[in-house]
């Protein structure tokens, strides 16, 4: 086995020895480290996809956090381990402790629980993709550079890819798959983010799903609605009364939501967990970004998916975001 690494990583003496004697069908317990919120959760899911494709003999456990336990890729692992954050310090070094000896360990979190959790465990190899280089040596025999400017979903495949492991592509998310000439003509938008200053006010959402309702007649224009009780949309009540072609949907569970979103014909929505699942699903999107880089969170391995950001970094005006939706539109839906 060739390590396929040149200058693009880290690769210490052991990495190197453990790549070139790599035995697919001999590693048999693999630990993956991710401790994230809904939308990094996605961008996970076509890693472990893979992983399992290359390893197929292999228990898979997966390591988070009590707090990050929404959207779990369960169907996609053996095992879950929740590292105890809250308990007695005995408890959370018991916890540390718990997951024991594995041939493989992946930490996908670069957190300061992640790394003390690399630490302790002990693993044939450590694999590892830390911002600051330095914890490469203290941590990991192999570590792959992180990127702001690529999709965090084929960052992570680049674990497999040192290894010769050739992903599929379009990556496979395993949940269902939005089909073009299916979908029915229903624009979602998702006005909501866990950091509320990430999202534009409700008035702009307001006004933009008000123009887009005239503009675009030929679809319905449907808010979604979030789990927080804050995230109602009960402020678009006069645009709904005044539009026949755009609707409040009441929050759906996380089962519904990806058939929901595949069945869509387009999703805008600033950067949020909604536009990672809608991107998990190959369901068109448009993204609004002004305070995170959009280029981690845009892939281009296909051609359904556009952002909106201007490059001082203003916040988009209603017009900059109408026009990405009518150019978005044209070129997917162009009869």
């Amino acid at each position: 086995m060739k390590a396929w690494v040149e200058k693009g990583g880290y690769l210490n003496e052991r990495g190197r020895r453990w790549l070139s004697a790599l035995d697919q069908q001999g590693v048999r317990r693999i630990l993956v480290i991710r401790q994230c919120a809904f939308g990094d959760m996605m961008a996970a899911r076509p890693f472990l996809v893979e992983l399992r494709r290359f390893f197929p003999r292999a228990h898979i456990t997966l390591s988070t956090v009590s707090r990050y336990q929404y959207a779990l890729p369960r169907d996609l692992v053996d095992e879950v381990h929740v590292l105890d954050g809250e308990g007695s310090l005995a408890a959370q070094w018991r916890s540390l402790r718990e997951p024991g000896r594995y041939d493989v360990l992946f930490d996908l979190a670069d957190t300061s629980r992640s790394r003390l959790l690399s630490l302790v465990t002990r693993a044939r190899v450590k694999l590892g993709f830390p911002y600051r280089q330095v914890f490469n040596r203290l941590l990991f025999d192999v570590g792959i550079l992180r990127s702001d400017f690529h999709y965090e979903a084929e960052i992570l495949l680049d674990f497999l890819k040192v290894m010769g492991h050739k992903p599929q592509y379009p990556l496979e998310f395993a949940l269902p798959r939005h089909q073009p000439g299916e979908a029915l003509r229903r624009i979602v938008y998702f006005p909501y983010a866990a950091v509320s200053r990430k999202s534009l006010s409700r008035e702009s959402w307001a006004g933009l799903i008000d123009q887009a309702a005239t503009r675009f007649p030929g679809y319905q224009h449907v808010l979604l609605e979030g789990h927080k009780p804050e995230e109602s949309g009960d402020f678009l009540g006069d645009i709904t009364g005044r539009h026949d072609n755009v609707s409040v949907q009441r929050r759906l569970d996380l089962d519904a939501l990806a058939p929901f979103l595949a069945e869509s014909a387009l999703l805008v929505s600033g950067d949020t967990g909604v536009r990672n699942m809608a991107l998990a699903t190959h369901t068109p999107t448009l993204g609004v970004f002004f305070m995170t880089v959009p280029f981690r969170y845009w892939p281009h391995y296909e051609a359904c998916h556009e952002a909106v950001f201007l490059r001082d970094g203003r916040v988009p005006e209603k017009s900059d975001i109408l026009g990405g939706l009518e150019a978005l539109l044209a070129r997917l839906y162009p009869a």
